[in-house]
């Protein structure tokens, strides 16, 4: 009895591609801060709220740090239990739920702003809101306290210097380093 050989099917060069890439695409999204996650929210944000100033966090320890520069007022707009956990140094928290402007009340229209809140949507959204209100330099800390931490930066909670951010969620939690996990 003689068997025939089935042919067998070689991959194309298009399939190699699509595999290679595929396989790319989910090491960046499992990689420790989902750095492609990362990318995509920025370029989402970058195309939705393209008017919205966005500061990387390497250009705000350089502003802050710049005598020449007046240091900008940094808004956590995180839930209080994230703003007591961890957050920048010096910052004054703003409920995203329920913004009330008291705390920015002798806060001159053209102080400069920097808002933030875990991976930076939030924050951009209240960028808008303080434009509205009347200030005039208000801008975005790009990826939030995320993208903060995950560059090596500190940050301060209840207790002085805090060693985790909260993630939020498990998917949000992804775009942060698992160090800083909670």
């Amino acid at each position: 009895m003689s068997q025939s050989k089935v042919p067998r099917k070689q991959l194309t060069r298009r399939t190699v591609v699509a595999l290679v890439l595929a396989a790319a695409i989910l090491l960046g999204l499992l990689w420790d801060g989902c750095p492609l996650g990362n990318l995509v929210l920025r370029q989402a944000l970058r195309l939705k709220f393209g008017q919205v100033r966005q500061v990387t966090p390497a250009e705000l320890v350089a502003w802050t740090r710049d005598p020449n520069r007046p240091p900008p007022l940094l808004i956590d707009a995180r839930p209080d239990s994230s703003f007591r956990l961890s957050h920048l140094d010096g910052a004054v928290r703003i409920d995203p739920a329920h913004p009330d402007l008291a705390p920015l009340t002798h806060v001159p229209r053209d102080q400069p702003l920097v808002v933030y809140d875990g991976a930076g949507v939030g924050g951009t959204a209240m960028v808008l809101g303080l434009t509205e209100a009347g200030f005039s330099r208000v801008s975005n800390l790009e990826g939030g306290v995320f993208g903060w931490v995950n560059a090596g930066y500190p940050v301060v909670g209840d207790s002085g210097t805090a060693l985790h951010v909260d993630p939020m969620s498990w998917w949000w939690g992804r775009l942060l380093k698992a160090r800083f996990r909670p």
